[in-house]
């Protein structure tokens, strides 16, 4: 692995003609969108970043002027700069588009003691170091830290708990699972930044979510992220750490559109798919929910939380739960039975096949 230190971003001209420049320096490592960082310089000013970031192959770096909150003013590109394997002490590099002027100075080492599966651990050091204030004031960095440890160990101890927070929850499990490192980034971002950036946008958390302590019996780490994602879908309904009843089932409803758009933005999938079963096709997107999840690629189930216990009636004619395909499909013997994550275990269902369709409704797929 390589270690790269972001060291200093001098600003010789702003691309803005009077005051500073909101500048935004994101960080792409081996391709992945690694970390953004925020900064306003003016003239002849310095930013001392000190920052270190690992990658194996390559580094891109892209510096913005952000002016999107202004309407028909996008964010101005300053430059892009590419950085490769070789390694350099105090070498410097330039941003110079859109009439700006700007010099960064970076170092690359070799780290043969790291190796790619110890990128998430690197991360959560990295995390633990930073100086940067946290602006949750609510919650302690040290206890988000400790939340990273054990989930980096096993993704599972995600839970929802008391919420109703199934569909987010369902996202960031995959995103621990599948992808440690970036699943760190973002927990960083949000409590260094207050947002994080996905594929396409930034999501921000309100300083009203901000300034709640850890709701519905969530974890911190996991209440941090998972509110946000779910606070910044709700259109009318902001997230509470205290609700409960009805109001909480509105605050926690996920629609499969939704699912999609976070399988795209948070898990980077570039194919995605939702597929309902409302009427027919419970056992044909069950088994593309296996081919989807045996391809290394990720799946999630609506259903009725029935579909968790024995049959005692009619299900409801409608879903009101989001798991995590797990594998193990099998329809031997007049059953049906696979595994899924969900409130913190992975569960094996064993299921008549009338029960495994009254409560089957739909899949979400990304690979």
């Amino acid at each position: 692995m390589k270690q790269i230190t972001l060291e200093n971003l001098h600003c010789t001209d702003t691309e803005d003609t009077l005051g500073s420049d909101e500048c935004r320096l994101e960080v792409y490592n081996d391709g992945e969108l690694h970390f953004a960082y925020r900064q306003d310089l003016n003239d002849d000013q310095d930013w001392p970043l000190n920052a270190s970031l690992l990658f194996a192959n390559s580094c891109m770096l892209r510096l913005f002027d952000e002016d999107g909150g202004f309407p028909g003013d996008d964010d101005d590109a300053l430059g892009v700069v590419h950085i490769g394997t070789a390694d350099v002490q105090h070498a410097t590099a330039t941003f110079r588009e859109d009439d700006a002027d700007y010099t960064l100075t970076y170092s690359v080492v070799d780290r043969p003691d790291i190796a790619q599966s110890d990128l998430a651990n690197f991360a959560i050091d990295q995390f633990e170091a930073s100086t940067a204030p946290g602006l949750w004031p609510q919650l302690a960095k040290a206890d988000i830290i400790r939340d990273l440890r054990v989930r980096r160990g096993n993704p599972t101890n995600i839970n929802q708990m008391n919420s109703n927070f199934c569909g987010p929850t369902s996202i960031v499990f995959e995103l621990a699972r599948t992808q440690p490192r970036r699943y760190v980034d973002l927990v960083r971002q949000l409590y260094e930044t207050g947002g994080f950036w996905s594929r396409t946008h930034r999501v921000d958390a309100p300083q009203g979510l901000r300034d709640t302590h850890s709701g519905q019996n969530m974890s911190p780490a996991d209440w941090m992220l998972i509110a946000t994602m779910r606070n910044d879908e709700n259109a009318i309904f902001g997230v509470s750490a205290d609700s409960s009843g009805f109001t909480s089932q509105v605050e926690g409803m996920t629609t499969p559109w939704e699912m999609e758009g976070w399988t795209s933005e948070l898990l980077l999938k570039s194919t995605v798919s939702n597929s309902t079963t409302f009427v027919w096709g419970e056992f044909d997107a069950i088994r593309y929910a296996h081919q989807v999840w045996s391809a290394g690629g990720s799946a999630f189930i609506m259903l009725h939380s029935d579909m968790f216990s024995a049959p005692d009636g009619m299900v409801p004619p409608w879903p009101d739960h989001w798991v995590v395909y797990a594998g193990g499909l099998d329809e031997s013997g007049g059953r049906i039975r696979f595994s899924v994550y969900s409130w913190g275990n992975i569960y094996p269902l064993d299921l008549s096949l009338d029960h495994f369709e009254n409560c089957m409704f739909g899949i979400v797929t990304g690979f």
